[in-house]
């Protein structure tokens, strides 16, 4: 759900008005780590963001992948509760917080728009446990490759085929898993003709109704 989807032309302007356009070149870049002050909030227009928390251990947790048309970057009593890097060169609409609280306050149909998307985040991190929980690995990975490929820019529906801006370990700390695992996934989906890995990262995706079902099916034991 792309935020210009839910704003007036009027709104898309206004907004324009109080952002600045970066470029962030190179993956790995920080836009803002956890507990800092939070005076801006994003959106991506391209390229995709890692949003995720390191715990006490060291271990990297990906909560989220913001995609072209996501905001990020909310504060939570003035400071970010998560981190956001680059995962490939990107550009992002940057959003002093404060001057989008006073649009907000001038327009309240602006704040409603805004509370529909964040309401949409939620649900997909809902979504998210419900798939951390319910489903073993080889159906994360189903899961995972039926989200990305809603997103034109990276899935190319005349040839079918997936490009993923992501390295498998991005992966594997987003579906909680080893990088491993998640190259046996892909044998395994390969093996069931529901996928064809043409390089690296680019996935033919022979079979979108076999994912369906896949995701859908009852968890059952890893093999």
């Amino acid at each position: 759900m792309a935020a210009d989807n839910l704003l007036s032309q009027k709104q898309q302007a206004e907004l324009r008005g109080i952002a600045v356009a970066v470029e962030y070149e190179h993956e790995g870049t920080v836009i803002f780590s956890e507990g800092e002050d939070a005076r801006f909030v994003y959106l991506v227009a391209d390229g995709v963001i890692r949003i995720g928390r390191t715990s006490d251990g060291g271990r990297r947790q990906i909560l989220a992948f913001m995609l072209p048309g996501d905001l990020l970057g909310l504060p939570d009593a003035g400071s970010y509760v998560n981190s956001a890097d680059v995962v490939c060169p990107s550009v992002l609409y940057r959003i002093p917080w404060a001057k989008l609280r006073d649009l907000m306050t001038r327009e309240p149909s602006l704040q409603h728009n805004f509370l529909v998307k964040v309401a949409h985040d939620f649900r997909e991190a809902q979504r998210r446990i419900v798939m951390l929980g319910q489903q073993n690995t080889y159906q994360r990975l189903a899961s995972f490759l039926l989200d990305f490929i809603q997103h034109p820019a990276f899935f190319d529906k005349a040839d079918r085929c997936l490009t993923l801006p992501l390295s498998r370990f991005d992966m594997a700390d987003y579906l909680g898993t080893a990088p491993e695992t998640v190259a046996r996934g892909f044998l395994r989906l390969e093996r069931d003709a529901l996928v064809r890995r043409v390089t690296s990262r680019i996935v033919e995706i022979i079979d979108v109704d076999g994912l369906r079902r896949l995701q859908m099916r009852k968890r059952r034991a890893e093999t």
